[in-house]
């Protein structure tokens, strides 16, 4: 079973929540720290740019699993045109033919019988004698 990895670093929802917390509570007190403003400023812009990326990756995770989808399809609408043309080609040259590894076709191997050795009435077989001994 294949292990699924996540995109999103661990911890990122954490990260928006401590962000938008602390953006909020401090605003009460930015006229105690004014040297606070510029900073909070650039919280509140990196707050919005990683939400905008965020969108932005769920969009393009959704893109990768149609494009995979569309992918597979095709990889195996291929593979039944690609079995069709071997039977083809096994049916035109013959399921041996050594023509076929040309075409990426593995020919059925030869198979060598070898003939058994005649049994004369009334003698047993050689290997039934080799037995007994």
């Amino acid at each position: 079973m294949a292990k699924t990895v996540s995109l999103r670093p661990k911890g990122t929802a954490t990260k928006n929540r401590r962000w938008g917390l602390l953006n909020d509570n401090v605003e009460e007190h930015l006229p105690e720290m004014p040297e606070v403003q510029p900073l909070r400023t650039e919280l509140q812009s990196l707050a919005g740019e990683i939400t905008s990326l965020d969108n932005q990756q769920e969009e393009t995770r959704s893109k990768l699993r149609d494009i995979v989808q569309r992918r597979r399809e095709v990889e195996r609408r291929g593979e039944v045109v690609r079995r069709r043309i071997e039977a083809h080609l096994r049916g035109t040259f013959g399921f041996t033919n050594e023509q076929l590894i040309k075409f990426g076709v593995k020919p059925r191997p030869r198979v060598i019988r070898r003939k058994k050795a005649q049994e004369t009435p009334g003698q047993p077989a050689a290997d039934t004698v080799k037995k007994a001994s």
